[in-house]
């Protein structure tokens, strides 16, 4: 299935881009997701403790499945005021 991952501030430098289309097998979740995107980025593994996920809009854990053209954003804290 193929997805749409965003990635923000220091998550759109670790990937290189803010934007990616990624195929991944039916049936994957946020933690596949996330094995995948580590393998393949490895500078993002720093950030994950920091990072929240979004599925479609909706905060997600990794237990959430992923579905053909959802759309996933890599969200950094945000600081300011």
């Amino acid at each position: 299935m193929k997805i749409r991952v965003l990635a923000f501030a220091t998550a759109s430098d670790a990937l290189g881009s803010d934007e990616r289309e990624l195929e991944l097998p039916a049936g994957s979740r946020v933690a596949d997701l996330r094995a995948f995107l580590e393998g393949q980025f490895p500078a993002l593994s720093a950030l994950w403790p920091r990072l929240a996920v979004a599925v479609d809009g909706r905060i997600a854990g990794p237990e959430v499945a992923l579905a053909e053209g959802c759309e996933v954003a890599l969200l950094p804290p945000v600081s300011g005021g």
